[in-house]
């Protein structure tokens, strides 16, 4: 027989949840000032994309904090934070795919135009589209069930919204990874730049699927705790974080080059061996871009838009030189 919930069981999820998707918030802050202050020649529709999540990530928070006053502060003294769901929870799916779809679509859109291919993108659309619908339904069903005894109707749409919200997060991050390596082109720079991207990916794809799994795991195996709430709380700032650490990873692109020991194609040329007044060969000259002072990626390439002609503006990676 089920042990009964206790309020460390109820509510203690709930209040680290929230302080760990509050945490994540700061984060995803400090990714989109990076963002906009570095790719300012970036598509338009791509800017208004990271403005959407940021603004959808806002509400998520404001609309978190308050879910979380309702049982701690709001009915304090009262039996109702052990037996109701608070109120907003029913809100909280429908704001979690607002901005997990968009962005695995945004994926699905990358690796289509990696890999020249459809069906693996077409299969991540389909996994989200399904995690959508348990979403909706799991936000009905907990607006319907109202009260923790009633848990039992919610199993089984967040078991289809999580579990499919996974998958496409498996994929994802396998397809990414195995269409940039198949991207690498022996040139240093850019293969520097795609294992940053690989990385990145791997970092943040890993994490995203601990928590989705852990959510799932703990939300059938623990009925009577809300300790899933912990994971689930955080999983749309780990969406956007990793969009956005996706998109920053390409302001190395620029430092790599500049950083460059060797002579690059893009940012030095060297000029053949003139002949000194003593008549010995005087060493190769270089000519390379030297800072008097720091400049950022977007002030580089405002100084030399001809590095533009060189790059892949739907991946960020440079092209191979013909």
């Amino acid at each position: 027989m089920a042990s009964p919930p206790t309020p460390q069981l109820v509510l203690g999820p709930y209040y680290f949840g929230v302080a760990l998707n509050t945490f994540l918030y700061g984060v995803l802050v400090l990714q989109a000032v990076i963002y906009y202050q570095g790719y300012k020649r970036d598509h338009t529709w791509l800017r208004f994309f990271v403005l959407y999540l940021f603004v959808v990530e806002t509400a998520n928070t404001g609309i978190c904090v308050a879910m979380i006053y309702e049982p701690l502060v709001g009915q304090f003294g009262t039996d109702k934070p052990m037996t109701l769901f608070p109120v907003l929870l029913a809100g909280q799916p429908f704001l979690e795919t607002a901005i997990s779809a968009p962005v695995q679509f945004f994926y699905a859109w990358r690796i289509s135009v990696i890999m020249k291919s459809y069906w693996v993108p077409t299969l991540i659309c389909l996994a989200s589209l399904a995690s959508v619908a348990g979403a909706y339904w799991t936000g009905i069903e907990v607006h319907n069930a109202h009260s923790y005894i009633n848990k039992h109707i919610v199993n089984n749409p967040a078991l289809i919204w999580s579990t499919c919200a996974a998958g496409s997060d498996v994929i994802i991050s396998v397809a990414l990874i195995w269409s940039l390596i198949r991207r690498k082109s022996g040139i240093r720079a850019t293969d520097d730049s795609i294992n940053r991207i690989i990385r990145m990916t791997v970092q943040t794809g890993v994490i995203t699927g601990i928590f989705a799994i852990l959510d799932i795991v703990l939300f059938l195996t623990l009925p009577n705790s809300t300790l899933s709430f912990t994971f689930d709380f955080a999983l749309p700032k780990l969406y956007s974080n990793a969009l956005l650490s996706t998109l920053n990873a390409r302001a190395g692109m620029v430092k790599v080059a500049l950083d460059h020991t060797q002579d690059n194609v893009l940012f030095s040329a060297q000029r053949p061996a003139r002949l000194s007044t003593g008549g010995r060969s005087s060493a190769p000259e270089t000519s390379r871009v030297v800072f008097t002072k720091p400049y950022s990626q977007t002030d580089f390439i405002d100084m030399h838009p001809e590095v533009l002609s060189d790059r892949d503006t739907e991946t960020g990676l440079y092209r191979e030189p013909k």
